[in-house]
């Protein structure tokens, strides 16, 4: 039976004991979708697994995996996950995850296949598991081939499949069509990832203000397409990696407002 439901408020229909996110940042994006976790969690006893290129210290005390995996290479991570929770597929699509190129996929995303093999073994003896499909998902250059793992996951297992967010609409009465997974998009030097917030400060970590060559509350320019702005950096201890968070507090910053929520910038004290 397909079960696929589109906005967030759908999540009072599954009684979880088991919960993959993938494509947000939870305690950023969904607040909702947080006390929701802490609920199955603490009911159902629940496995929750999440899976994103920016750890999340106040989950960690939640998740029982944490699967990184690097910004722009959704495609080949929604491919992998497909290949491995799926069973029983028509034998054109058994196919097409015979030729995939695991070895390029994983050395790209950098998630190795014990990973999904550890994930599929947490959720052997679950009786109803959630897959939690967010924003990132959307906007990756990829997403219509995102979204035909995204409907087998739908069609081929018997996984709740929720869209978290009213834009990622996807057409479940066209036949599935598989495309080969692209050459995974590399993001290199200064990344950052947007958020919505009140602040109007880039956060980031220790490691990422080294990279970048900057300093805590230093003020700093940073430039993405046709805009530059100018925000003050802090370092917070909360967050980790080599991915700062962007706020758009500011609307008028429309190129990072628009798409792919991990964008490749450059980044540099601001003269005075």
């Amino acid at each position: 039976m397909n079960r696929n439901k589109i906005q967030e408020e759908n999540l009072s229909d599954f009684t979880s004991d088991a919960i993959i996110t993938i494509g947000t940042r939870i305690s950023d994006d969904n607040p909702k979708v947080k006390r929701y976790i802490d609920t199955m969690i603490q009911k159902e006893n629940g496995e929750f697994i999440y899976m994103h290129p920016i750890d999340d210290i106040s989950l960690q005390d939640k998740y029982t995996q944490y699967i990184k995996y690097e910004a722009g290479s959704e495609e080949g991570v929604m491919a992998f996950l497909a290949s491995y929770l799926t069973s029983n597929v028509p034998q054109d699509l058994q196919n097409y995850f015979e030729d995939l190129d695991i070895g390029y996929l994983s050395g790209e995303s950098s998630v190795g296949e014990e990973e999904f093999e550890l994930l599929v073994e947490k959720l052997t003896t679950k009786k109803e598991i959630t897959l939690l499909i967010g924003e990132d998902l959307y906007g990756h250059t990829s997403f219509k081939n995102i979204a035909q793992f995204i409907r087998l996951i739908d069609l081929y297992t018997d996984i709740n499949v929720v869209l978290l967010h009213s834009n990622i609409q996807i057409d479940l009465s066209d036949p599935i069509s598989l495309e080969e997974v692209s050459a995974i998009e590399t993001y290199n030097g200064s990344i950052v990832y947007t958020i919505d917030c009140d602040s109007d400060i880039l956060k980031g970590s220790a490691s990422f203000a080294m990279a970048a060559k900057i300093k805590d509350a230093d003020m700093v320019t940073i430039k993405y397409k046709n805009t530059t702005v100018k925000k003050q950096f802090l370092v917070d201890a909360n967050i980790r990696g080599t991915i700062a968070l962007y706020p758009l507090a500011n609307t008028q910053d429309d190129d990072f407002s628009n798409g792919y929520r991990f964008k490749q910038v450059k980044i540099e004290k601001a003269k005075l």
